[in-house]
């Protein structure tokens, strides 16, 4: 009896072993310290964030926390993503958004290939379209967002064309303004349309020129003269030759090892 306990016990004991390195590769890619996210949202921003991870081979990883133990937001991002052991690959290619509830701070830290596909320009942009649903406390959506943002910019970034000044993610098709500029056009083209068909009924017209009321033979012209009376001038600017300002700028974290990242707060 006791030996098929233990048998019994046995065989518990390495499916629970089997299963748990599974949960914990699930869970590994988000920190919610926070308690931000309820169960069934923490289980598909896992599954988005794994999900992404593995098809690209860049590790994006989200950490929530309330105090960032005396640290900046930029230096508790960085420590992070070395102290975890994130980062695939031999450069530990990876992106980590951490937001702090403590002092509402965020942080991007990107660490390998992450620094070139994610440039200063292209983590601002991100932030424009997460930053409103962290301010609204709409934290799920908010991590969705940037899940699928770095999706999108570490594709744009294997095409050899990361996303930066003058290369950005066209935005997103504003229903209402589109609507209202096609009622302008479409306003605009009607009153030209009337107009034409307006001057097409009058049959008399104001003439530029006296001979239209001059009876033809009656007058004859013995002296002519062309007088210059004005001139006009168009200028346009020569077009500037400025530096854009692109690319991604870097920092050395406490451990020594290269990032980029950005920081602000919501």
């Amino acid at each position: 009896m006791k030996k098929r306990i233990s048998v019994f016990l046995t065989v518990i004991l390495l499916c629970l072993a089997c299963a748990f390195p599974v949960w914990a590769e699930t869970e590994s890619r988000l920190a919610d310290q926070a308690g931000l996210l309820d169960t069934d949202q923490k289980e598909s921003l896992c599954n988005t964030l794994d999900e992404i991870s593995e098809r690209e081979q860049v590790d994006v990883i989200i950490v929530t926390t309330n105090s960032l133990e005396g640290k900046t937001a930029q230096a508790y991002a960085d420590d992070y993503f070395i102290d975890h052991g994130y980062g695939q690959g031999e450069d530990g290619d990876g992106i980590l958004f951490l937001v702090d509830m403590g002092d509402r701070n965020w942080a991007i830290a990107t660490h390998g290939y992450a620094i070139e596909a994610f440039t200063d320009a292209g983590q601002e942009y991100i932030m424009e379209q997460v930053k409103p649903y962290l301010s609204d406390g709409d934290y799920n959506e908010a991590f969705q967002m940037f899940a699928m943002e770095c999706y999108d910019f570490i594709m744009q970034a294997d095409e050899a064309e990361p996303y930066d000044v003058g290369n950005l993610p066209k935005e997103p098709f504003d229903v209402g303004a589109n609507l209202l500029i096609a009622l302008a056009v479409g306003l605009v083209a009607g009153v030209l349309i009337t107009g034409n068909m307006r001057r097409k009924l009058k049959t008399v017209r104001k003439q530029d020129q006296a001979a239209s009321y001059v009876r033809q033979g009656s007058m004859k012209v013995t002296r002519s003269n062309e007088y210059y009376l004005y001139s006009t001038v168009s200028k346009s600017a020569k077009p500037k030759n400025e530096d854009s300002g692109g690319g991604s700028s870097t920092h050395t974290s406490s451990s020594g090892d290269t990032f980029g990242g950005s920081s602000g707060k919501f």
